[in-house]
């Protein structure tokens, strides 16, 4: 005998998952209706939550009073992760990608448990490769949570879940037809002359929503602060505070915030639309109040109180708000460059100890009144922690003055 070659009928027990031969055929794949189901179950429960968490994303971008029930603490805030760049791909926001991807797979599944009993396979080798993608997207929006962003997502977390447990039930499904997956997909592949047609309607129904939505969708997630004062009065006060508004204001809010804190951010620009909806009325104040779990927002409170003292304060603070959540600091140059500062004047104020002692001086008046966290916002004496309700707004919209909530 050839030592050389196999044994007649002899399997090639090296022959590894991925590229394992055909299935058994029907009775295999009959077998396979409850592992169908049970991808299509996934599939509608990362629909579900992809449908939540664009709700969130909308609300934390449109709704200034929101604030999420998963909002649990800095490590754990699904807020945050909205909120951040990285929540927004390619023009159209990560959940929404996520919704259109559950429902594609769940179409193919659909299709695959319709003709299950004739096509053994389908659409199994499509449906692992495309879950293996979301799977390793899922890695590494979780490495973007906790590298850049420092926060987590408990509907993310779930989504990154779904997303496995899909993987898994495709691999569970390919080793019971007995085929790897990229056998799996050469014949599906080979069958496409008899599918071709439904599959590529499929998929040009896919990109055709993909692009109706993004002409269509307003970009509500791009948020502008203005460059500057933008026209409106601006001064310090008698404590040397830096304010924006009115001269002799009707009401005046002081803003206790933090250039690290994204709720700073959020608070700070619905602030910033009162004083130009209402320039004569309204006056705001700025107050230094950075919290020591953040590393830079010290070092940011001085480069905004130094850009102060060469004139140029309410750009340096919108630099501040819309660059001090990055993962790599800004530097005392970038903002000397952008907002137009003399560097050496710049380099020199803050290494003066008056500077510490202007932000200390903010910090301790917060500290008085009870400040805990950022932003919070004080108005005639009542103190509103994290945003100021309508109920306190609307009498300032309709002309009158500002009362507790």
């Amino acid at each position: 005998m050839n030592q050389g070659q196999p044994a007649e009928g002899r399997d090639d027990t090296r022959r590894s998952f991925f590229d394992s031969g055909d299935a058994d055929g029907a009775p295999a794949a009959a077998s396979m209706l409850g592992v169908r189901i049970g991808f299509l179950v996934l599939c509608a429960l990362g629909a579900l939550l992809s449908a939540e968490l664009l709700r969130l994303h909308v609300r934390v971008h449109t709704d200034p009073n929101y604030h999420s029930l998963c909002a649990i603490s800095e490590a754990i805030d699904c807020e945050s992760v909205a909120f951040s760049s990285y929540a927004v791909a390619a023009g159209l926001p990560i959940a929404l990608w996520g919704l259109m991807g559950y429902l594609f797979m769940g179409g193919l599944c659909i299709w695959g448990i319709r003709g299950f009993r004739e096509a053994s396979v389908w659409p199994f080798g499509i449906l692992f490769w495309l879950s293996l993608l979301a799977s390793l997207i899922s890695v590494l929006l979780f490495s973007v949570s906790v590298q850049l962003i420092g926060s987590l997502c408990i509907f993310c977390m779930a989504i990154y879940g779904v997303n496995l447990l899909l993987w898994g039930v495709t691999i569970v499904g390919l080793i019971r037809l007995k085929i790897g997956p990229v056998s799996a997909l050469r014949k599906e592949i080979q069958q496409w002359p008899g599918r071709g047609i439904r599959l590529m309607w499929l998929v040009l129904s896919l990109v055709g929503v993909i692009v109706i939505l993004k002409i269509a969708m307003p970009q509500y997630w791009h948020t502008e602060l203005t460059t500057g004062p933008g026209g409106v009065l601006t001064g310090r006060n008698a404590e040397g505070a830096f304010w924006i508004g009115a001269r002799k204001p009707a009401i005046e809010i002081s803003e206790f915030s933090d250039y690290q804190c994204p709720y700073c951010f959020r608070g700070h620009v619905r602030a910033r639309e009162l004083v130009f909806e209402h320039p004569d009325r309204v006056r705001l104040v700025h107050l230094h109040f950075p919290l020591k779990q953040h590393p830079h927002a010290f070092q940011y409170a001085k480069m905004a109180y130094c850009a102060g003292e060469q004139g140029r304060f309410w750009e340096a603070n919108d630099f501040l708000f819309a660059h001090g959540r990055r993962s790599e600091p800004v530097t005392p140059q970038e903002v000397s460059a952008t907002v137009g500062l003399a560097l050496v004047e710049l380099t020199a104020c803050l290494d003066r100890e008056a500077t510490k002692e202007a932000i200390s001086k903010d910090v301790a008046l917060g500290h008085s009144l009870n400040v805990e966290g950022t932003p919070t916002f004080v108005i005639d004496g009542n103190m509103y922690p994290g945003h100021i309700p309508e109920s306190v707004l609307s009498p300032l919209i309709s002309g009158g003055t500002l009362s507790p909530d």
